[in-house]
């Protein structure tokens, strides 16, 4: 054992300078990839970040659309019902009205207005729009 410390002792001292120098530049190429690779990381966790933040405001403008959609389509079917029970409109508008609230799955006391008006009119042919 002892002789092969001398052994590698000998061969680090019978280096010459130009492999010191070639051991040197390859120790500081191995840091500088590792600087680039550590570099490059940094960048892709930032950008990383970005776009889930990115993801995430999208996700909540998607909700607040959906909500808004949502509330559209009750505010319209509100305004129907209100042209088919406002006796004050013209009769071709609470027609028009009436279909499109059944239509949008509107049931209950407008319906049942709705079609009461239409009775006295049955026996008359309608044209279908």
């Amino acid at each position: 054992m002892i002789e092969n410390m001398i052994l590698l002792s000998e061969s680090a001292a019978a280096q010459t300078p130009m492999q010191d120098w070639q051991i040197i530049k390859t120790i500081l190429l191995l840091g500088s990839i590792a600087a680039a690779i550590g570099g490059i990381a940094a960048l892709i966790a930032k950008i990383v970040k970005a776009v889930k933040k990115i993801i995430d405001y999208f996700v909540c403008l998607r909700k607040d659309v959906d909500t808004l959609v949502k509330h559209d389509g009750e505010q319209y079917k509100a305004i129907l019902r209100l042209t088919v029970m406002n006796e004050n409109m013209p009769l071709s508008e609470r027609i028009s009205a009436g279909k499109q609230y059944i239509e949008l799955d509107g049931n209950g006391d407008v319906r049942h207005y709705y079609e009461t008006q239409l009775k006295p009119y049955d026996h008359i042919e309608r044209k279908e729009e």
